[in-house]
């Protein structure tokens, strides 16, 4: 089943509504139950119901779909989308909130490439999966799509030349990752989640905000994503179906 990238978009956006839904449980395994959320907006346009279950913020999922004979996954390059289109309202230095800065189109090939490299080195450590270069009846192909993307640090470009920026976060984004059947394309998983882009412990903690350490909290990011993405396709592909409603 081919899509095109038009009806991708809404499906995503569909899911993206859905994001403050979500609520996790803990302490899930092999043998736990998947509690399905309640209310009219659970299930996405494309079928798929929303279920509380860790380590994603949401997840939704196929029910009755059997992850168990899919042992490679073919990881598609990544998306990423502004929440709005980039813009400068102030100064640099102002240090305003309502800042919305973009990212140079060298910083969006670094931010796909550090993807790429995050979500194949963690997926290889899996004992289930192997890291697939072409679809085939056993492959799970991963689509990952970066949205909502903001940048509240100015780039250095736009600092002035005796100004230093401290912030605890330079920005943030949405993940949104697919989990499909490489052969028919049908989806069996999507995970969302919305986070910070910073380094440490998160908010709170300051650092300076320059392209060597913004660069350093979009990896940190990534391997975060890339290991909550690892225990989340093991653990459903221990089950022997996702249950059914």
């Amino acid at each position: 089943m081919t899509v095109s990238p038009a009806v991708l978009v809404r499906t995503v956006v569909a899911s993206l509504a859905l994001l403050g839904l979500a609520c996790a449980s803990g302490g899930v395994g092999a043998n736990s139950k998947v509690y399905y959320a309640t209310g009219g907006n659970a299930v996405t346009p494309d079928g798929l119901h929303q279920v509380k279950w860790e380590p994603f913020a949401t997840t939704f999922v196929r029910p009755g779909a059997k992850l168990g004979g899919y042992d490679a996954v073919l990881l598609d390059a990544v998306t990423v989308s502004y929440q709005r289109p980039p813009r400068r309202n102030i100064m640099p230095g102002t240090g305003s909130m309502d800042a919305n800065f973009s990212l140079s189109s060298s910083a969006i090939d670094h931010m796909k490439r550090y993807f790429k490299q995050a979500f194949t080195k963690e997926l290889s450590r899996s004992n289930d999966f192997q890291i697939a270069d072409a679809p085939g009846p056993n492959v799970l192909r991963i689509s990952g799509h970066i949205v909502g993307l903001v940048i509240t640090a100015p780039p250095q470009k736009d600092q002035l030349p005796t100004e230093s920026v401290y912030t605890s976060s330079s920005g943030a984004m949405t993940l949104v990752l697919d989990a499909e059947d490489s052969v028919s394309g049908e989806t069996l998983v999507r995970v969302g989640q919305r986070s910070p882009i910073a380094q440490g412990n998160g908010i709170g903690d300051f650092y300076n905000s320059n392209p060597v350490s913004n660069a350093g909290a979009v990896r940190q990011l990534f391997d975060s994503w890339a290991s909550d993405l690892r225990r989340e396709l093991d653990q459903f592909k221990s089950l022997p179906e996702i249950p059914e409603t």
